[in-house]
């Protein structure tokens, strides 16, 4: 729980709260237009930064994370009756089908040896027609800037990836519908020169 504690409150300082993100994962979901009561699955959800933003928007928000430590204080930080976290992939199945899952910043954590058989089971989650949301770093080429080139180390994942290698690999699963890609900036202010690309890329079940 120290630990979890610790990663929670480090993101917030870092990231202004995921304030930047928050705004615009609001604006990406707004545009997929889905039904008051929707289930959505955050997965890789950590300490659940983002579980606001779907049950403020009118939707029911599933946090899954490999690390029990995380959804343990998740839980005791959001309890709601449209908000669940658990670290258990067979209770995230009693709640199946879901409307939307997405997996924010959790790809470049897992090698391509791994990362289709990932993908299976986020397919096997959804519902025909449901959509797959990918937000991750996108792997910077010659950035000559210190200071981003040291933000970017703050993050852990060994597996960064290109625009395109994101896409092939989501294209195996789903039919891909819209890609773009989308600044977040050291403190949520986007006056600092200090920044991560994130691809923003939907793909829907079919």
């Amino acid at each position: 729980m120290v630990n979890a504690l610790f990663n929670d409150i480090v993101q917030r300082i870092l990231t202004g709260n995921k304030g930047e993100q928050k705004r615009n994962l609001g604006r990406t979901l707004q545009g997929l237009s889905l039904k008051p009561g929707s289930k959505c699955v955050d997965f890789g959800c950590g300490t659940g930064l983002f579980a606001k933003v779907f049950t403020g928007g009118g939707l029911r928000y599933y946090g899954y994370d490999i690390d029990e430590r995380l959804t343990e204080y998740a839980n005791s930080l959001y309890r709601s009756s449209t908000c669940l976290f658990t670290a258990s992939p067979d209770v995230l199945k009693t709640h199946a089908p879901f409307d939307l899952v997405m997996a924010n910043c959790c790809f470049h954590h897992i090698d391509d040896s791994l990362i289709h058989e990932v993908l299976t089971g986020i397919r096997g989650l959804l519902e025909e027609g449901g959509t797959f949301l990918l937000i991750d770093i996108l792997f910077a080429e010659n950035d000559p800037s210190l200071l981003r080139g040291l933000f970017r180390k703050l993050e852990k994942g060994a597996y960064v990836r290109k625009a395109e290698d994101y896409r092939r690999i989501v294209e195996r699963h789903f039919t891909v519908t819209s890609a773009a890609v989308e600044r977040s900036h050291l403190f949520s202010l986007k006056g600092i020169p200090v920044y991560n690309d994130l691809l923003i890329l939907t793909g829907k079940k079919s």
